[in-house]
């Protein structure tokens, strides 16, 4: 039988991305960079425990986000576990350019059977 990795309430991690253009839309920020960001921070968090089949899936990605960033401008995201049901793991994140907090939520990640994973994915189109 496989042990879960060891995880507790309130271990945390960051990411920390130098914005570039192409994370800059006609809106701003983009939600896509924006959300990849607080999902490497929740990962960071989880692979320090990983065994050699672990690995981790976004399942929810609820995060509200009201600021702006621009090109040049360091991303920081952050992320503590909130809650721990079986391998489905809850995240508080945050992020902020510079100094000015641009969004806040929760994600979910489950972890998984790396190799099951891959083998469930559909192979290439004919």
């Amino acid at each position: 039988m496989r042990l879960m990795p060891e995880y507790s309430l309130g271990m945390t991690a960051r990411q920390v991305t130098l914005l570039e253009d192409t994370d800059i839309g006609d809106e701003g920020l983009t939600v896509t960079r924006l959300h990849l960001a607080c999902e490497m921070a929740c990962h960071n968090i989880l692979v320090s425990a990983y065994g050699a089949d672990d690995a981790s899936v976004g399942i929810r990605n609820d995060i509200w986000f009201w600021g702006d960033a621009a090109s040049g401008d360091l991303l920081h995201a952050e992320a503590m576990i909130a809650g721990i049901d079986g391998k489905r793991i809850i995240f508080n994140v945050f992020a902020r350019a510079g100094t000015t907090e641009v969004a806040r939520g929760v994600h979910e990640r489950l972890i998984v059977s790396q190799a099951r994973f891959m083998k469930s994915l559909p192979g290439p189109p004919d």
